[in-house]
Formats: structure tokens, sequence, C-alpha cells
């Protein structure tokens, strides 16, 4: 049976490419952008979605959340695929631009690239739409002595430049209305009117395949130019799931007395790329769920030693799982039935027979709601302390070499007093946005960022690259604080507000502090003692009084 797969694109010749690439084993549809495309590609229920990025950049972003809110795409498979050779502008022999970065832009290697390219005085242009990014840069610029001009309008981008004479020009290249390649093409085109330094960003990489895209999220492979058996292999690795690693995979426990029933599911599920354990009766279930902690439990109603209701109802009781989503597997469809499994706290309730395309879309919503609900810090949006824990004790179970940082903020609070918790906000968003700028140019699947909550930040690494980390934390943190403050603080070095005592007391400015916790030298047993241990050494660089770090240098 064929497999169905949708195309967005504009591009004529990459549509080309993909009917050469893929044989009568797919069936292809494709589609140009409209207000109603979510509508048109689930009428094919697709089992991979291909996107263009380039040919549709600007409804790109709006049509990647359209498919995160649809329950029918998000389960589907996507692909991020693109060929323009305008990326020539950017990259190799014939680049116009003098220097790219992908985002999160590291700031040291920005600022380098700056003072190595700006010729003359004059304001630096910052082209972008992404408002974090340009509230970000224009910080990082002006605590750098730079004047700075932002537009977020990309169409306004030209004639802002002809008018003001930048000294230099940032300017992304994925942007909505106009694109940041078209403006790089007027200002080195014929004419040549415009002698200005351009340093060109993205969120996209080019001619390598990245597994998780930055702005999708999804695997991305974007070049100048695609061959029909690149186009293959990806294709065939995204239906196969090889993109995605067993660490990544949704743990499913599935448990029913019906062996074939259960055989059945098992083989669909993992086709969709879950993992999969299961259990035979209620009490098994019980046991498998306190043992491999899944990220849902799909669970029969009637089964022997415990039924399904009574496996739910243990769980939902114990504080250690009550967060885990459970979906009731029955053959009854009595409204008293349902309501009653509702009322518990169920997530959710199908009927017999099992429509498994049903089943899968159901498992992924579920889950990723839950860990949206869970984990998610609502203002930097970084995994919250459960993440946090399972990242922390999955290194120490791999016997993994590790090093965690425990970054923290000196005179948060007094500078809270002052300013207020709006502009507190603020810089606990700029201290996550410089983690995400420096852990990300270079992120493995082994690095991790998280949020404990209020000035609190982890970051787990490789011991062999955690000083470097912690050194760019404070010199990135050091050089923005200054913008945080009025002329008058900022003149004066200094606060003025009451400690914790009611005393009027100097304040200095906000530094941050880092306590480096690792295993090179001894063993970490649990994530309790590397806590311990992080909070101690993050006291010993408070004790400086400003930016610093201290790493455990003891063998035992």
């Amino acid at each position: 049976m064929a497999i169905n797969v949708a195309v967005v694109t504009d591009d004529l010749l990459l549509s080309e490419k993909i009917i050469k690439a893929l044989d009568y084993n797919y069936n292809l549809r494709f589609f140009n952008y409209s207000d109603f495309i979510i509508e048109e590609i689930e009428k094919i229920n697709p089992e991979l979605l291909i996107v263009d990025i380039i040919s549709i950049p600007k409804y790109f972003t709006g049509f990647i959340e359209r498919i995160r809110n649809t329950s029918f795409l998000s389960s589907k498979k996507i692909l991020i695929l693109s060929q323009n050779k305008k990326i020539d502008l950017i990259i190799g022999e014939q680049s116009k631009v003098n220097a790219y970065f992908t985002k999160p832009v590291d700031f040291d290697e920005l600022n380098t690239a700056i003072k190595n390219n700006i010729k003359r005085n004059g304001p630096i242009v910052v082209i972008d739409y992404d408002k974090e990014f340009l509230e970000l840069t224009e910080l990082f610029l002006k605590s750098n002595g730079y004047e700075v001009i932002t537009i977020e309008n990309s169409l306004k981008a030209i004639d802002t430049i002809r008018k003001t004479h930048p000294s230099l020009v940032i300017v992304d290249l994925i942007m909505p209305d106009k694109d940041g390649f078209e403006i790089i093409s007027e200002l080195f085109g014929e004419e040549k009117k415009y002698d200005i330094p351009v340093i060109a960003v993205s969120a996209i990489s080019f001619n390598k395949l990245n597994k998780k895209g930055i702005i999708s999220g999804y695997p991305e492979y974007i070049s100048r130019d695609l061959t029909p058996e690149l186009i293959k292999e990806l294709v065939e690795n995204s239906i196969s799931n090889v993109f995605v690693s067993e660490d990544e995979k949704i743990k499913v426990l599935l448990a029913d007395d019906e062996l074939g029933l259960l055989l059945l599911l098992r083989e669909s599920l993992e086709m969709a790329g879950f993992k999969v354990f299961t259990a035979s009766d209620g009490k098994e279930a019980v046991e498998k769920i306190y043992d491999l902690n899944p990220d849902i439990a799909v669970i029969d109603y009637n089964m022997p030693f415990k039924n399904g209701m009574d496996v739910a109802i243990e769980i939902k009781n114990n504080p250690l799982y009550s967060h885990m989503p459970i979906i009731i597997v029955t053959g009854k469809s009595d409204k008293e039935t349902k309501i009653k499994a509702l009322n518990m706290g169920i997530d959710d309730y199908i009927i017999k027979p099992v429509d498994t395309d049903e089943l899968v879309a159901r498992i992924r919503m579920i889950v990723k709601r839950n860990r949206l609900v869970l984990d998610a810090n609502p203002l930097s949006k970084l995994p919250g302390n459960p993440s946090i824990q399972s990242r922390i004790e999955k290194a120490i179970e791999k016997n993994e070499k590790f090093a965690v940082l425990y970054v923290d903020l000196n005179n948060f609070k007094a500078y809270n007093d002052v300013y207020g918790f709006e502009a507190g906000d603020r810089v606990i968003k700029t201290l996550s946005d410089i983690l995400v700028n420096i852990i990300m140019p270079e992120f493995s699947s082994f690095d991790f960022i998280g949020h404990i909550g209020g000035d609190d930040f982890i970051v787990l690494t490789t011991v062999d690259r955690a000083e470097a980390v912690a050194k760019k934390i404070i010199n990135n943190f050091n050089q923005i604080v200054p913008s945080f403050y009025n002329d008058s603080d900022r003149k004066n070095g200094y606060i003025i507000t009451s400690d914790r005592s009611g005393n009027v007391m100097k304040f200095p400015f906000l530094s941050v502090s880092i306590g480096i916790v690792h295993n090179l030298h001894k063993p970490l047993r649990s994530y309790a003692q590397v806590s311990h241990i992080g909070s101690e050494l993050k006291k010993a660089a408070k004790s400086a009084g400003v930016s610093s770090y201290i790493m455990d240098r003891r063998h035992s």
C-alpha cells in the first residue's frame, strides 16, 4: 500500500526532484500555502508532511504553529526540506555577507565579528521579526557602546538603511513580508549603492541535517541544491523514525489481558515511534508503572487481579505518579462508566474496537499537553524541576561523566525592590536567553538547560566544557548588566535600598554566581547529592561579591 506524503512548497524544481526521488511506493500530493491548507492536508491523511521553509518564509512560523495546535497533524511525521541558490549569498565563494551566525547567537563571537568588520561611525541596524532577539541584541550592543536601530518590519529595512547610513547591518534570513535574502540582494545589487558590512543570522543551518530545528522543532535539511538520492534517504529515515533517539521516544505502558489485541496495539504504537512496555493484568501494570515510570499508560478496563479502574485509582492517589496520564480502554459505552472515569482524573476514554490512528494521535496530544502543564517555566519556557531531576538521574544511571552548573544572581532581591517585579522578570528572561545562546550553538543531545525557579538555573554539560561555559555566561551577563539600570544608577555604580533586616544599604549591580558540580574525580550517586554540592559551591561563589564561578576541585 502506497504511503501518503503531503508536500508544501511553491518551488517547482524541488517538486520535480521529490517526484523523481520517490517511486510508486509513495502517493504524493503537493500544496501551495493557503488559509485552508490544514484542512486540505487532513483530507489525505498523510504519514509524512514535507514543508519547504524557504519558499514560504512569510507563512512558515504561523504554519508550524497551526500544525502544533492541530492534534491530527501534530501526531504526524514532519520533515523540513528546502533548496535555494540564494544560499550562495551567505556561504561559499560567492558569499556577500561578512559573517553568518546560527541562532542562538554566541554574543562573544558576534562582538568579534562586529569589531573586525565595522569601518566607520554610525548606528548598527538590526533587522528581525523576532522581538526577543531584537531586544537581547539591542541590550548587548548598547552595553558595548554602539548606537542601535532595530527594525521589526522587514519592509522598512532598505528605506531605513538609506536614511541612516549605518556602519553595519545585522539581518535575519527568514522573515515574513521580506526575507533577509531579498534585503541582502538589494544591498549588493548590480548598482552597488551600499558599501555596508552585513552579518546574517538565522535559526536554520545549511548543508547538514538538523534533527531538531530551532524554529520548527522537526528534522531539517536546507541546501542550495538537493539531489533526488538525498531526498529519498531523508524521507525514508523520517518515516522509519531514524531521527528520534530511544531516549526521546514517548514511553507507553499497554495493559490488556487479551494477548492478540495487546500485540496488535504494541506493533502499531512502535511503528508510530513510541517505546512500548506491556502488562497482561492489573497487578503487573501497577508494578511496571512504578518500575519503568512511563510517560502514559493505556489500560484495559477489564483485567484479572486488578481492573483498569482500580489501577487508575492507585496511580492517581500516589503523589509521585498522580501526574501520569492514563487512558482507559473499554468495551462499555455507557455514559455512567465514562463519567466515573473522567471524574477520577482519567485523561481519556476509548471504546473498543480501538482505532490505532486515533489512539496514536491521542497519546501524542495528551503527553505533549501534560509535559507543558507540568514542566515548562512560564517565564523562561525552559524545563522545570521534574525534567531537571530526571535528566541528572539519567546521567547518573548511565555512569556518564557530566558537570552541572548551578547559576544564580547576586543582589536580585535589591534590584526587584527598586525596579519592580516586571523589570526583575526581564532580567531573568535575559539570563535564560544568555544560557540558551551559549549552549545551543554547540548543542548536543547530552546538553541540558533547566529553570529551577526565580533566578536559579542549571546547565548540564560535559566536564571539559563546564568552565568555558561558566566564563561565557559571566562575560555575556556582565556586558548586558548596565542596561538594566537607569542613567543615575549607572553613573553611581550601585543602588540604595533596604536589606532583609530593614537596614538601608548600597547594593552593587547584579552579578552571577556559578557552582560547578562534576563526577570526574568522585562518583555522584543521587540527584539530592548533586543539588547539595551545587548549593555549597554556589554559596562560596557568592562570597566573592562579583560575578564568579567555583568548580569542585576535591578528589574525595
